[in-house]
């Protein structure tokens, strides 16, 4: 369980599993080679707002999903329901095949604080580049219950509340987009991380090239001490060389499946 946000439907065993989330990106197929996704998918995922008074708000940021038969029925589909079951009472009323882009804005509110993907492809030839969907806890603050930043909540200029794990991640999760906003130094972090990396980048190349001169120069002295004392009989012993592994955790990180925003 994680509150960060996370990236991905993808054919694999976290289809079928459940998140308590902040927010969350969704993609059709974040690990394909080509920008689209495959045939034969039939992936849910349920998530629920880590807050119990907070609902989630689906926004679709692009969707290209184009098999349709007979320019009626989704044999590629996107549906979103606002529980954990998937039936016909419980389903949101989305768009769930053909395409929207950004510029369409469009939204779906899930009152009940949850939401399950339900992402599914036929064997035929995959037409379009899939989907991307933001998925936002929010909930509308009152004078009794204001956003609290003491809480680690955020007010949007559209006065709703987010968790501020959400602001600066590159991803709009206020409708009117102010957890991105320039003024909030965003891009001089971004900017200032970049600048980080590129400095110990730099150490790390000079603290390589001392090293490199160092074993030069250690083998270089001990040529000169094997020269003069001469070779010497030796008893060949042997040696087992153990490559560990990395000690990974035996439980399942949403890290070792997701890319973080």
């Amino acid at each position: 369980m994680t509150s960060a946000p996370i990236d991905g439907i993808k054919r694999s065993n976290v289809c079928g599993d459940g998140y308590r989330i902040e927010g969350a990106l969704l993609k059709s197929y974040p690990y394909a080679k080509s920008e689209s996704y495959l045939p034969y998918e039939d992936c849910y995922m349920t998530f629920k707002s880590r807050r119990q008074d907070n609902q989630i708000r689906i926004r679709i940021l692009s969707l290209d999903l184009n098999d349709i038969h007979g320019g009626v029925n989704c044999l590629d589909s996107l549906r979103f329901y606002k529980s954990a079951y998937v039936n016909r009472l419980d389903k949101l009323n989305t768009v769930e095949c053909g395409q929207l882009t950004e510029k369409e804005r469009f939204t779906v509110i899930s009152p009940t604080g949850i939401v399950t993907a339900h992402f599914s492809t036929d064997g035929g030839n995959v037409s379009g580049n899939g989907f991307r969907v933001v998925l936002t806890a929010f909930r509308s603050p009152n004078k009794t219950h204001p956003c609290d930043e003491n809480n680690e909540e955020f007010l949007c200029s559209n006065q709703e509340c987010i968790s501020n794990i959400l602001l600066c991640d590159g991803v709009p999760h206020c409708l009117d987009e102010s957890d991105e906003s320039p003024h909030r130094s965003c891009t001089s972090s971004n900017a200032e991380s970049s600048n980080s990396g590129n400095i110990e980048s730099n150490n790390r190349t000079r603290t390589s090239k001392r090293q490199h001169w160092r074993g030069i120069l250690i083998a270089a002295f001990l040529l000169i001490i094997l020269t003069k004392t001469g070779p010497k009989t030796t008893t060949a012993t042997t040696t087992t060389q153990v490559i560990l592994e990395n000690n990974k955790s035996t439980g399942k990180r949403l890290d070792d499946d997701y890319s973080l925003l």
